[in-house]
């Protein structure tokens, strides 16, 4: 490697070899809120996508079961996004791009409100999954989950 690139000083190479593992740090936090606001949103039952309709009323077990699925399906792709697995990535952006569709057609109609503050934090997981996808597909987190499926091969 030529000179004109790095500096001669010590610190400076250093800093520069370390940014890319403190991007993927960053992103592994987030992912660990995310994982977090899953399990509470799930546990206090304050989750958006709960619609009450005739199926949930008739079929109260099945709603419940299928919830359960859909949120331990979330679980294993953020798992995915954990260990930089294409295939998660791309689940990922596709149940993000669904859960748009599916809040512009059938809005929150619970038996209740959530909480203001949950409303509140709600959308910063709107803005933190904007993150999550953003920082997978921009360096240096998309050359991880590259060199990833690489190295699984």
């Amino acid at each position: 490697m030529s000179s004109v690139y790095l500096s001669r000083h010590p610190a400076v190479a250093y800093l520069f070899f370390v940014r890319p593992m403190r991007a993927v740090l960053i992103y592994r936090a987030l992912l660990l809120v995310r994982v977090g606001w899953l399990l509470l949103e799930w546990f206090f039952g304050w989750d958006s996508r709960r619609h009450v309709n005739l199926f949930t009323l008739l079929h109260p077990y099945a709603a419940l079961f299928a919830h359960a699925a859909a949120e331990f399906t979330l679980f294993v792709v953020l798992a995915g996004l954990w260990y930089f697995r294409r295939w998660a990535r791309l689940i990922f952006v596709l149940a993000l791009a669904l859960s748009v569709v599916d809040s512009a057609f059938w809005p929150y109609r619970g038996l209740s409100l959530p909480p203001s503050f949950v409303l509140a934090i709600g959308w910063c997981v709107v803005l933190l999954n904007g993150a999550i996808v953003a920082m997978s597909f921009l360096p240096p987190v998309r050359d991880v989950f590259a060199t990833s499926d690489l190295t699984n091969r």
